[in-house]
């Protein structure tokens, strides 16, 4: 429930995209391939999908109930689904039908998406009437878990996917490139407005759609002064949005890992967010984190207690067959011994 994602884009112009998944509690993730056509008959109601999904998937058992967290399609859609506490409006199943759409768990909404779905304008232009989520419990968390998700395209346009409305979906242009969870998305971006006006000599008119240029080296900023430093979702979206915006830009073979490193800034040690529990205090800690590749359609993920990169190639989808694959990434941290060395070539040692 303290989830952080943040896009990049290189200097060459590619678009860069990670995550952290921080929760409460533990689940089974595994990286999973989705071929089209096959049949979800796990889900809330069954379908077929219409596009090749490769991703992390979650469930308290993932051969049975797999729903995806985060992910990328054939089509080089990439997002993922984060909590959304207290503003989702969920609703009876029998409401969904009776307005012709297909109920489906708030913990499928990315799954939906991900295999339906080929561009961002697709998404706005058929969800709504496409599904409605059901208030109906599952096996996840014995509850339709609250959700809301955001996906980029190969362009690295950005859209969010909020179901604060009953039997519905508002939608966001994702204009600052960084998301979190509850409140609504347009309050995060009014904060960050909020912020930046205190910080720098800008000015916003405060309508969704306008853009949040970078903060250049040149600009006048004191930066991440004043800045809260607890785990809500609303400080995490300020400090990730201003170690986005304060970034420097890097070639395509360094924008993940500044990601990687920008997220430190919003990582979540176990015993740091707390949660009352009834009689007893439970706490969420970051479990993985991953990151894509849109173009080459690459994925990297470590975890809480190993930093090694792992790597998935989404390859051939026509290779896939007609079922699906589960791909492991949890493992003991491993060590490699520092190199005894007595000479190197000038710039060979340097970082």
């Amino acid at each position: 429930m303290a989830c952080t994602g943040i896009e990049l884009k290189s200097t060459q112009g590619n678009p860069y995209w990670a995550r952290t998944q921080d929760f409460e509690q533990h689940f089974e993730y595994s990286g999973i391939k989705i071929p089209r056509n096959y049949r979800m008959t796990s889900t809330y109601t069954p379908f077929t999908t219409s596009k090749a999904v490769m991703g992390i998937a979650w469930a308290a058992d993932l051969h049975k109930h797999p729903v995806v967290l985060d992910g990328i399609n054939e089509n080089g859609i990439c997002g993922g689904s984060f909590y959304f506490d207290h503003f989702y409006k969920y609703v009876p199943t029998s409401e969904i039908k009776a307005s012709g759409k297909v109920p489906i768990r708030g913990e499928e909404i990315c799954t939906w998406i991900l295999t339906h779905y080929g561009s961002l304008t697709e998404i706005q232009e058929h969800l709504n009437k496409d599904v409605g989520v059901t208030n109906e419990p599952g096996p996840m968390m014995g509850m339709s878990v609250p959700q809301h998700c955001v996906f980029i395209d190969p362009d690295g346009n950005s859209l969010v996917v909020e179901p604060s409305i009953p039997n519905g979906f508002r939608f966001f242009k994702n204009t600052v490139g960084v998301f979190t969870n509850a409140p609504t998305f347009d309050w995060h971006l009014n904060n960050v407005k909020t912020w930046l006006e205190r910080t720098t000599k800008r000015s916003y008119k405060y309508q969704n759609d306008e853009p949040i240029d970078d903060i250049k080296l040149g600009e006048s900023t004191s930066g991440l002064v004043g800045i809260p430093a607890d785990y809500k979702p609303e400080s995490r979206f300020l400090r990730a949005a201003f170690v986005k915006l304060l970034s420097d830009h890097f070639d395509d073979d360094k924008t993940l890992n500044q990601i990687f490193q920008m997220l430190t800034a919003v990582n979540t040690p176990k015993g740091s967010l707390r949660i009352p529990d009834g009689e007893k205090t439970i706490y969420a800690w970051t479990q993985y984190t991953s990151g894509y590749d849109i173009k080459k359609k690459k994925l990297f993920a470590y975890t809480y207690d190993n930093r090694n990169l792992k790597e998935l190639d989404f390859g051939n989808p026509d290779d896939w067959g007609d079922k699906v694959h589960f791909f492991n990434f949890i493992s003991k941290q491993t060590t490699e011994p520092f190199v005894a060395r007595d000479t190197w070539k000038e710039g060979e040692n340097t970082i």
